[in-house]
């Protein structure tokens, strides 16, 4: 055998020697991002409500994204997760209601809903990595008050059933939209489909300010519990005299979760980079799909025609084939591997033994509160066996045609040693 066809885990030549570039929105990043920092920087005027010079890059960029997305109100937050957290206070959940949850995807979802006083609820995905509309519907109870379907991986979850039932058994609908900014369902943004949208602005993700979020949403009172709740109940808001008048509620304590003018100035550019970065993305791992359609593996399946950008994903017979396959394409050069190790996110032992930072008092632990929900491995026995035979290649939007070569020539030299 030649030495270019042994496999680099063996002993042969690896397909490739350097690494690629699978950054998004970071990769974007140049001069534009760096003026309008400086800009904030020069007015002095770091905080989102006021300064010496105040430029209100705060305001103007959650305008923008209301025109972006077609939303009647959007407020920019911290994070991805403070985005959830402010949703799910906006949809009014409440201590010891139900949450549904998938049970693939990343611990801020759950972190959200139990610090909401939430309990998780975890419902299947089926072989999108999405959420399953019949799991979701099989896990409603009477204490069940929201469901958080998660656009995992730059792939839309098949939100029209979702909502359908939704709608039906009366649930609040909080898109997590945190891995899928500027993604669309059947021509429709996703994170504008439910009651309300959270997104992320962190370093990974589509568009980027290193830190940071928003929520999105066209109903008046769930923005108002949200945007008084991430600015401690409303101290600037409504001392401005913006909401005064249209409280959707009684006042109440909330947090401080506010982005700074600097993630705002940022992440305003890198909005208009958005589409493209999407669309391109996008664009490579369809054609390292179609180039590979012709090998024996079975491929995540995709409810929106586009696809998916940020990774291609398929699946094998079984786990240890998988877990071998990642680290045969690993060897090769190819960033590659199990989504999320291959684990359900309640295997997090945090989850798994309802840990929180309270000793007392949290409806999340089943210890203190015996109705609350316990939880343990083969819960979610679907999902575990789709997690355990997933293999993951990130794909970045500015790879380019020679990266794809090598993709898709260490996959057919892995799968030819395996398959």
């Amino acid at each position: 055998m030649a030495d270019d066809e042994r496999l680099a885990l063996n002993g042969g030549m690896p397909v490739r020697s350097e690494s690629f570039d699978t950054a998004h929105g970071v990769g974007y990043l140049d001069d534009d991002e760096l003026n309008a920092a400086v800009e904030v920087l020069k007015s002095r005027s770091l905080f989102r409500y006021y300064g010496p010079e105040f430029l209100d890059k705060s305001g103007g960029f959650e305008a923008e994204l209301r025109e972006r997305f077609s939303v009647e109100h959007a407020v920019a937050v911290s994070s991805g997760t403070a985005a959830l957290q402010a949703g799910l206070v906006g949809l009014g959940v409440e201590e010891g209601d139900e949450v549904i949850v998938p049970a693939v995807t990343f611990i801020a979802t759950v972190g959200a809903v139990v610090n909401a006083r939430a309990v998780p609820v975890f419902a299947e995905v089926d072989e999108s990595l999405n959420l399953d509309p019949a799991s979701f519907e099989e896990n409603i109870t009477d204490k069940t008050t929201a469901v958080v379907p998660v656009h995992l991986i730059n792939a839309a979850c098949d939100m029209d059933p979702i909502m359908e039932i939704a709608k039906r058994r009366g649930i609040r609908v909080l898109e997590d939209a945190a891995q899928a900014a500027g993604v669309s369902y059947r021509g429709r943004p996703v994170g504008t489909i439910g009651d309300a949208g959270a997104f992320s602005l962190q370093l990974e993700k589509n568009i980027t300010s290193g830190e940071g979020g928003f929520l999105l949403t066209n109903d008046f009172q769930v923005f108002d519990r949200a945007v008084r709740y991430q600015d401690q109940g409303g101290q600037f808001t409504t001392s401005k005299g913006d909401v005064r008048e249209h409280s959707s509620g009684d006042p109440f304590i909330g947090t401080n979760l506010r982005i700074t003018e600097i993630a705002s100035a940022i992440a305003s550019v890198q909005l208009g980079r958005m589409d493209e970065i999407v669309s391109s993305g996008r664009e490579r791992a369809r054609q390292i799909r179609q180039r590979l359609g012709d090998i024996p593996v079975d491929w995540r399946t995709l409810p929106h025609e586009a696809g998916e950008g940020g990774s291609v994903t398929f699946y094998l017979r079984d786990a240890a084939g998988a877990r071998q396959f990642g680290k045969a394409l690993r060897a090769e050069g190819i960033p590659a591997g199990q989504i999320y190790g291959g684990k359900p996110v309640y295997a997090n032992p945090a989850v798994l033994e309802q840990r929180t930072p309270w000793s007392k008092g949290c409806p999340f632990n089943c210890e203190l509160h015996p109705t609350a929900r316990r939880y343990y491995m083969g819960l979610c026995p679907r999902s575990e066996d789709l997690l355990g035979r997933s293999v993951g290649i990130a794909v970045g939007p500015r790879m380019t045609d020679a990266d794809v070569d090598d993709i898709v020539r260490s996959v057919r030299k892995v799968a030819h040693a395996y398959l």
